[in-house]
């Protein structure tokens, strides 16, 4: 049985973004995003523990940057990404955000 072990609701959809870490900036897609982190799907693979920044761009003109450590990788598909206590401003807005898809989620 899988159980699960995450703590904020996620939305499970993709997004367009970029993450950074020791090796550079690459392109990714966001596969999954809560309050607390994300999954980023991309070939080129951070070690479990490092320390990254994910941006994941909202729309055409509107992106929200975060801090975090790498929690898993699966090797072929990407990456978990925990996110650092973040802002107040950028917690609201990704509160925001979420709460907005859900609910759009929930009409279809």
């Amino acid at each position: 049985m899988n159980e699960e072990r995450r703590l904020h609701p996620r939305v499970a959809r993709p997004f367009e973004g970029t993450w950074k870490g020791a090796s550079g900036t690459t392109r990714c897609r966001i596969a999954d995003i809560s309050t607390g982190g994300c999954f980023v799907q991309t070939l080129a693979l951070p070690a479990a523990g490092e320390t990254t920044v994910v941006t994941v761009a909202i729309g055409d003109s509107h992106a929200i940057t975060f801090t975090g450590t790498v929690v898993y990788v699966d090797p072929g598909m990407g990456f978990a990404v925990q996110f650092a206590p973040l802002a107040s401003a950028s917690a609201d807005e990704l509160r925001r955000l979420l709460t907005a898809l859900m609910a759009d989620r929930a009409s279809v």
